[in-house]
């Protein structure tokens, strides 16, 4: 079985774990609990080890007593976790996911093999090797302090021989050095291992600071060649980076994973804990018009930009980047503008179930999730570029989000995030749509609201028509910023 096709199939029981444990153990939402006081943490030194293994030897050093042991996250990695043992070098006793320290200083060091957990997983949600690389989240390969402590930092080193190379996609203290907080282990970043292509994108970021996306590129062959898929990476930054009037967050890491015998770019994921990391399938075949033809890439993009939520808003988070992705793709010359409403003319009926009957929190598709999402942003987008004469859009509300910290890396409550949006554009317009669609399912007539747009299906594919009441909005829903009513 692929990658691809392994990614596919686990994506449910991901996303249900990634809201499970967050619910459990989680950043508190904005509006919520506030976060615990200042708790002493931990500091990791992991380095990677020469041989054929991708083996890690890690160190865990916590800061003063209470820690009762240290605990593997991920259940497929603890089998090939191996000699642990205390600071003197005494082995510790496992009890089920963990090592017990038995009132010891609090110190573990032991050593993780990458390539044999990726050999049982082949997964890059929890290891998966091409070539001399590994990629893994951090929850993979290092031990959490047992009992969890919100809010208390963790800093870790990594180092390697000189003919490895390593990327971290947590936030960066310093040039190997980097930081997240306990409870953010279990859904925090990817990182990769081995031999890796690193290319650093200096990037412009919003009000006028710089931002950084570092590319890795795992050890495989992609017949595009190295050159034309960082073309094709730059394009859809831009794209991004338009859209949001510089780039959403400070640091992000991109892990190309390339998969064999495959075509084209197959499937993406963010994980956002501590600084954002983007997975990215690209099949070994792929040419140079199917990386130009790709949307995967900037829909990731795009959620850096967005906060997280926990156990909710699921329908507005994907909503909000399934409707912007075209959006931003059309405005940066990607895709024709007759090719964006055909899209949501044909995918959006997709969402009316969820919409209409279920509401969108109950919704149990991918596709009523995505699609039931992106009618609300477009309704909302309408009524404000509606109400304003095209001068406000929705987007002008999530641009206020992201200058209050909402990027992907923070967890929100959802009113909260929907409270600052409806505040930016003077109007509750986000707030009594998710109050209508979001608990319960009413109808809708989404092909009069397309009509009025003018947007109509004939023989021959999707015409505009410009005399349509709302012809004017439509415009303005592509143009942003450029266009008024």
């Amino acid at each position: 079985m692929t990658l691809a096709q392994r990614a596919r199939r686990s994506l449910v029981l991901v996303l249900l774990l990634v809201l499970v444990l967050a619910g459990c153990s989680g950043p508190s939402p904005r509006g919520a609990t506030a976060k615990a006081a200042f708790t002493p943490g931990c500091h990791y030194e992991a380095r990677l080890a020469g041989g054929d293994d991708l083996a890690l030897e890690v160190e865990a050093r916590c800061m003063k007593r209470g820690v009762r042991g240290f605990k593997a996250v991920e259940s497929l990695a603890i089998s090939h976790v191996h000699d642990v043992r205390d600071e003197k070098g005494q082995p510790l006793r496992r009890n089920g996911m963990g090592w017990e320290l038995d009132g010891r200083e609090p110190v573990v060091r032991y050593r993780v093999n990458l390539g044999a957990i990726a050999d049982v997983a082949d997964d890059f949600d929890i290891a998966a090797q091409v070539g001399r690389s590994v990629v893994a989240p951090v929850s993979t390969w290092l031990l959490e302090p047992d009992p969890v402590r919100p809010g208390a930092p963790l800093t870790l080193h990594l180092s390697g021989p000189p003919e490895l190379a390593f990327s971290c996609g947590l936030r960066r203290k310093d040039r190997d050095l980097f930081e997240l907080e306990q409870q953010e282990l279990r859904v925090g970043t990817y990182s990769a291992f081995g031999t890796l292509a690193r290319h650093d994108l200096e990037l412009a970021g919003r009000h006028g600071r710089g931002a950084t996306l570092e590319v890795v590129i795992l050890d495989g062959p992609l017949s595009a060649g190295h050159s034309t898929l960082l073309r094709y990476v730059r394009e859809s930054v831009r794209a991004v980076t338009d859209f949001y009037r510089g780039f959403p967050v400070a640091r992000a890491l991109l892990v190309v994973i390339p998969e064999s015998g495959r075509s084209g770019v197959l499937f993406g994921k963010v994980l956002p804990e501590s600084s954002p990391g983007i997975a990215l399938l690209v099949g070994q075949h792929t040419q140079a018009k199917q990386l130009d033809q790709d949307w995967i890439l900037v829909h990731e993009l795009y959620h850096l930009g967005f906060p997280s939520f926990q156990g909710e808003g699921k329908w507005l988070d994907e909503g909000l980047a399934t409707y912007y992705e075209p959006i931003i793709r059309t405005r940066a010359g990607l895709r024709t503008e007759a090719s964006l409403w055909e899209e949501f003319l044909s995918s959006m009926p997709q969402g009316l179930g969820a919409i209409g009957r279920d509401g969108l929190e109950n919704a149990q598709s991918f596709r009523g999730i995505y699609w039931g999402g992106a009618i609300v942003a477009l309704l909302a987008d309408v009524e404000i570029r509606r109400r304003s004469g095209g001068k406000q859009g929705l987007e002008h509300g999530l641009m206020a989000l992201l200058d209050n910290d909402g990027h992907s890396s923070e967890v929100w409550a959802l009113q909260d995030a929907i409270g600052v949006v409806d505040r930016a554009i003077g109007a509750p317009v986000l707030s009594k749509l998710a109050a209508r669609y979001a608990a319960r399912g009413h109808p809708l007539e989404l092909d009069r609201l397309f009509s009025d747009l003018g947007v109509r299906r004939t023989p021959v594919g999707v015409k505009l028509d410009d005399t349509a009441p709302l012809a004017a909005v439509r415009r303005a829903i592509v143009r942003g910023d450029k266009a008024s009513l």
